[in-house]
């Protein structure tokens, strides 16, 4: 089986407003970890299922060209919805290329997302040329 490259595109209108209220609102309750994307996307898929909302759990690699993570994020219908990682503060980016390289900290990367907010993770939209590329993870396959 190969990996599913995603493409950038919001969520559905009557279904965006739902879940970026309730996202929100567990980010403020508890901020999403960049550190522990595992347990965010447990979080993630919690708020999902609490509007009725189905969704996979994919793993694969963050393309964030020139350095690749490897990651696990969630999907509705096909699109991203990847609280871990706030995509689009550049800030946050340079940090996670530079931890992947072995060049940042993790205490440098969990600051760099502490400064952001929700809006600036991916729900749907990323910001280009950067790239999800994966597979759902086996609980999920076949559903």
């Amino acid at each position: 089986m190969s990996p599913t490259v995603f493409e950038s595109r919001p969520l559905a209108f009557g279904l965006a407003a739902e879940v970026v209220t309730r996202l929100e609102e567990a980010h403020l309750e508890e901020p999403f970890s960049a550190l522990d994307p595992r347990r965010t996307v447990r979080r993630v898929e919690a708020v999902l299922v609490n509007v009725g909302v189905a969704s996979t759990v994919f793993r694969g690699g963050l393309d964030l060209i020139g350095a690749e993570v490897d990651h696990v994020w969630v999907a509705i219908d096909g699109q991203v919805v990847d609280a871990s990682f706030p995509l689009f503060s550049e800030d946050f980016v340079d940090a996670l290329r530079r931890f992947v390289a072995g060049d940042a900290t993790a205490e440098l990367l969990a600051s760099a997302a502490a400064a952001t907010s929700l809006s600036d993770r991916v729900l749907g939209l990323f910001p280009a040329p950067l790239r999800y590329l994966g597979q759902p993870v086996w609980s999920a396959r076949g559903r």
